[in-house]
């Protein structure tokens, strides 16, 4: 069965925006200036606090990525069906 980690999931995208933004020079205040973010709405973002869709796709289009790249692997959780599969094979 899937299932997610909504902490998880919200941690770790905080994570891969923070380094993202790191990667592509872009400082917290350049988000504010230049892509009319909230600086609290970005720190929160980063922080792990969650993030509404609108606010995924607007991220996903300011650093020129896929939403499914931005949010690819984060907060899923192994069932123990699909890793008793995987330790068969």
């Amino acid at each position: 069965m899937l299932r997610y980690d909504y902490k998880e999931f919200s941690a770790a995208l905080g994570k891969r925006v923070k380094q993202l933004r790191k990667e592509r020079g872009l400082t917290l205040r350049a988000l504010v200036v230049q892509h009319g973010f909230h600086l609290t709405q970005i720190q929160r973002i980063e922080k792990g606090d969650g993030v509404s869709v609108p606010t995924l796709l607007r991220i996903a289009e300011v650093f020129q990525i896929p939403v499914e790249e931005l949010v690819e692997g984060l907060g899923l959780i192994e069932s123990d069906e699909s890793r008793s599969k995987s330790s068969k094979k």
